[in-house]
């Protein structure tokens, strides 16, 4: 039923004189659950649905969408979404070409063992609170856990005016713990979080317990914390800031919109060396079960797995059709939109550092005197002028190779390119996390990932 919506919005787009049009039609179902300080300040369940109609007429968009699927309302937000496209078409002198791609017809289902909607909301309640209990009992000075459980499931429909239809059941969960733990005046609060594209099964394999206990441990380490220095230093960045450097310094530059606009350092760099040889980034539409994972995007374009940096040259960027076709590339799928209410647009996938050949413990025995820095508590990015500044959840001294003092209040910040020139030291231990991405006012599921990076004459600084 709900392709046959798709595919007749198409139909009357076709009618009123489109020439291009794709309508996706979504279903999904979600639990929320949040524990803080045990007590259950959220539980929800909720389903949603919806039609989301995007129109091409000479050249200029129009886009509409609507929470009913009844034909009078979906017929209404196909004639607004046409109108508002013919009207743009009047003052739009720079027209849009979509690059051509060949339809496809195909289901797609995330692997599922356990349906999230056929467990109890009450075991979902125990999840959490087992994972309070956890972190609260790994020290009497952790005075405050907030555990954070979220599921969807359900069915995606798109139809276009070129013939693709395509079917997707996805599925997948998390779960987010943040620790706090004080002593006097000192306050330590570190947050760790997983999830999977699964089913309820996921929880089995990324041991919401154990993260909850090592949140809880880092969380009390904080407490003996000195003031970072600040200045340039050699820097090790573990896998979770080296990852969040890697999607928001590099990854938003490499998404063609910003390119196209002025707004990366990236633009026009194609074939040129934008870091180290040691350097080698993608952005994975196809990595196994990586949150931010699909096989089409929202145009329906097969995904790739995208090289955006090949050993320290700029090799490719993000690209949707629009992008394609102005930059004269190939569209490798990289259009998502949040949901059926959103238009698509050029985002990441799973963002990643590739690993190199040295352990951990080798790339410290090369350091003096240096800073190790761990987890990101968020930052700023400049696209164009290629700035950045990421704050760390932790920091440690190192000192002849080890690690000595924990620090507080430790940044990370300086320029994209010459951080990318200046790593010198890549280990063998990658990991993905997994994140969420805000731009264009929405907001999707991506993955951050990299092994520990060195970076030589790196800027960081303190309160």
């Amino acid at each position: 039923m709900s392709m046959r919506i798709a595919e007749k919005a198409v139909t009357l787009c076709e009618k009123l004189g489109a020439d291009y049009a794709d309508a996706r039609v979504e279903r999904t179902l979600s639990t929320d659950i949040r524990l803080m300080k045990d007590t259950f300040d959220q539980v929800a369940s909720g389903a949603e649905q919806g039609l989301g109609i995007r129109v091409l007429y000479k050249g200029a968009w129009g886009f509409g969408s609507s929470t009913s699927l009844a034909l009078r309302d979906v017929s209404q937000t196909i004639r607004g979404a046409f109108k508002a496209a013919k009207a743009t078409a009047l003052h739009t002198k720079e027209k849009t070409r979509l690059r051509e791609v060949s339809p496809v017809k195909e289901v797609v289902a995330s692997a599922v063992k356990e349906p999230m909607q056929s467990i109890p909301v009450d075991r979902k309640m125990k999840l959490t609170l087992e994972a309070s209990e956890e972190a609260t009992k790994v020290d009497k000075r952790i005075v405050s856990v907030t555990v954070t459980y979220s599921d969807s499931s359900g069915e995606t429909y798109l139809a276009t005016s070129e013939g693709t239809r395509l079917v997707g059941r996805p599925s997948r969960g998390s779960i987010v713990i943040v620790a706090v733990a004080k002593e006097g005046t000192k306050v330590g609060t570190i947050r760790e979080r997983n999830g999977m594209q699964a089913g309820f099964e996921l929880f089995e394999k990324i041991d919401p317990l154990g993260l909850a206990r090592r949140g809880a441990e880092r969380a009390v380490k904080l407490l003996a914390a000195v003031p970072a220095p600040s200045g340039r230093f050699t820097v090790i960045a573990d896998q979770k800031l080296a990852g969040v450097f890697a999607h928001e310094a590099v990854g938003h530059a490499s998404e063609a919109d910003h390119v196209i606009t002025g707004e990366s350092v990236l633009k026009d760099k194609i074939g040129q060396r934008v870091g180290s040889d040691l350097v080698t980034m993608y952005d994975d539409s196809t990595y196994p079960g990586g949150w931010g994972t699909s096989l089409y995007d929202s145009e329906g374009v097969p995904t790739k797995k995208r090289l955006i940096i090949d050993k320290g040259f700029l090799k490719g960027y993000i690209l949707s059709r629009e992008t394609a076709a102005e930059l004269n590339m190939d569209p490798n799928g990289g259009a998502r939109a949040q949901s059926f209410a959103y238009r698509p647009v050029v985002r990441m996938s799973n963002t990643y550092l590739t690993a190199g050949g040295q352990s951990f413990e080798e790339l410290l025995e090369g350091v003096d005197h240096g800073v190790y820095l761990r987890g990101s508590r968020g930052g700023q990015v400049d696209t164009a002028k290629g700035t950045f500044q990421f704050s760390a959840e932790e920091g440690y001294l190192i000192e002849k190779g080890q690690l000595s003092k924990p620090l507080s209040d430790v940044s990370l910040s300086g320029m994209t390119l010459e951080t990318l020139m200046n790593i010198d030291g890549v280990a063998n231990d990658f990991q993905i996390t997994i994140g969420l991405c805000g731009k264009a006012g929405q907001v999707v599921s991506t993955g951050t990932g990299s092994p520990h990076v060195r970076i030589r004459n790196a800027v960081v600084g303190g309160k």
